[in-house]
């Protein structure tokens, strides 16, 4: 004869914790617009420009991730869309310093081979170059978009 199993209260519970889980982290593995544009690529960022948050040009994102060095002297991605007030992660992901510069803006972050650093974006809305001071002869620019 086959017993029936009823399930408590504390049953009940771990199910719905379980599906609750289950669906965080479906939500969760959504790419992240990477800083501006596309800065999400080996570090996804705010659309597929790595890590705006997520590394693409996130158009309005509040969180976005640019990489240095990626593939290269260049910035990946190359056009990063992010919302005023958001943060900017720039991601040296190579063996060589770079920096992120707004010369017009005053905004000039150094990092070193594997560092990261974030920057609030309070610009007004428009459309600002970035370079990397050190490597800018060879091409390493970009631009950030403000929404």
């Amino acid at each position: 004869m086959k017993r029936r199993r009823e399930v408590g209260w504390s049953g009940s519970l771990a199910v719905v914790v379980v599906a609750l889980a289950l669906a965080a982290s479906a939500c969760s593995s959504k790419s992240t617009p990477s800083a501006g544009g596309g800065a999400s690529s080996p570090a996804p960022s705010p659309t597929p420009s790595p890590t705006e948050s997520s590394g693409g040009g996130g158009g309005g994102s509040m969180v976005a991730t640019l990489q240095a060095g990626a593939g290269g002297l260049k910035f990946s991605p190359t056009t990063v869309t992010i919302a005023h007030g958001g943060t900017l992660t720039v991601s040296n992901v190579s063996t060589l310093t770079h920096t992120f510069t707004i010369q017009s803006k005053g905004i000039n972050q150094v990092t070193t081979a594997g560092q990261s650093a974030t920057i609030a974006i309070n610009l007004a809305p428009g459309t600002y170059p970035f370079v990397c001071t050190i490597h800018q002869s060879s091409g390493m620019t970009g631009t950030l978009v403000v929404t």
